[in-house]
């Protein structure tokens, strides 16, 4: 994790990232079953097990050991490659889950996803594309068409989202968001899904550097300038592109129903941002003017927005209040402030991993 955390705004579920796909598609965790044989697998629940409690050098040690002594056992493999992953050793993810191709015929697509996952991190963005779309995943396709939306290849990139739109979850709900952008009458609203595409590939300060001219010329019609206006603007903070976000902020003329309060919530994060020049005075009173008016859950997620971007981390910490949140603990342990970031992690996962810090 960084000190970035998650945008204030309420990003739309159908535009998956990589970063949010990469735990669930590199970690074995989520894919403990299905096992080939007996080899190794009270040993790979034991290793998931110590991942689940936060020991994360604990589990790919065992993911390690069960793999040496069961070479079959492809979730074993997928630990590993995991472990490699953390230590951005992307050729030995790449290796590893080869070499466990021929051991599970019927993963051969997931394991190449994987491994395409693993090229791209490398710098062999080309290599990686190609295998990703080789593997027959629906998630491969929309990474594909993903980069091929963020060079401006829009015809290319159609028949991907296409083939992908009828999958399940996040990834048919993604490809159907871009291709709802790319069918749009207006010009504007489609070069938007390169603006989202090059977010989810991660250039993101591209992708709100970009984005002022794109959302400023859409339709007032409706909410859905409004909307946007306010997604890009908290992006735009994120990234401290302040200039873009203080010009998508005052774009906003009439915020979307029940939203008012992202206005003012997008504007305090500015403050932060720029804090230093009044000792983070307004800052300070931002938030607090923002305590009863804004739902608690986004309050967090904003609190959190603007302590990440705050250099003085005891003023980050105190932004962040006492409110427990996953985004708020990694803000803080990435301010190294590690006492706080304990206690505000709530009770799971997270506070395990910091406890063992």
């Amino acid at each position: 994790p960084t000190r970035r955390s998650s945008d204030l705004s309420r990003v739309p579920e159908v535009f998956v990232t990589l970063t949010v796909l990469s735990l669930t598609l590199l970690t074995g965790c989520s894919v403990i079953q299905g096992f080939l044989g007996d080899g190794g697998i009270e040993a790979v629940a034991q290793a998931d097990q110590l991942l689940v409690d936060g020991d994360i050098q604990g589990s790919i040690d065992a993911y390690g050991a069960a793999l040496a002594e069961n070479p079959e056992n492809v979730d074993a493999a997928i630990g590993v490659a995991y472990g490699a992953w953390l230590e951005g050793d992307y050729a030995r993810v790449d290796s590893v889950l080869a070499g466990a191709e021929p051991f599970a015929p019927e993963r051969v697509g997931e394991l190449q996803l994987r491994r395409s996952m693993a090229l791209i991190a490398s710098g062999s963005v080309d290599e990686g594309l190609e295998l990703a779309q080789s593997s027959g995943q629906p998630a491969g396709a929309v990474m594909a068409a993903e980069y091929l939306l963020a060079d401006g290849e829009r015809e290319e990139a159609m028949p991907l989202l296409e083939s992908a739109s009828s999958a399940g979850g996040g990834v048919g709900a993604a490809a159907s968001g871009y291709l709802e952008l790319l069918k749009d009458e207006d010009p504007s609203v489609q070069g938007l899904a390169e603006n989202y595409a090059l977010w989810a590939i991660g250039e993101r300060g591209v992708a709100v550097a970009s984005v002022e001219d794109v959302v400023l010329s859409m339709p007032d019609e409706g909410d859905r300038k409004a909307e946007e206006l306010l997604l890009w603007a908290g992006r735009a903070a994120s990234e401290r592109e302040i200039l873009v976000a203080s010009n998508l902020l005052e774009a906003v003329t009439f915020p979307p129903p029940g939203q008012a309060w992202r206005v003012r919530a997008t504007r305090a994060i500015l403050d932060c941002a720029e804090g230093a020049e009044d000792e983070y005075a307004a800052c300070r009173e931002g938030f607090a003017e923002l305590d009863g008016l804004a739902p608690a859950d986004g309050l967090i997620h904003a609190r959190a927005t603007a302590a990440s971007l705050i250099e003085d981390s005891a003023v980050a910490v105190e932004i962040l209040g006492p409110h427990k949140s996953v985004p708020g603990a990694m803000v803080a342990h990435q301010a190294g402030e590690s006492a706080a970031a304990q206690t505000l992690a709530p009770a799971g996962m997270v506070s395990d991993f910091l406890a063992k810090r």
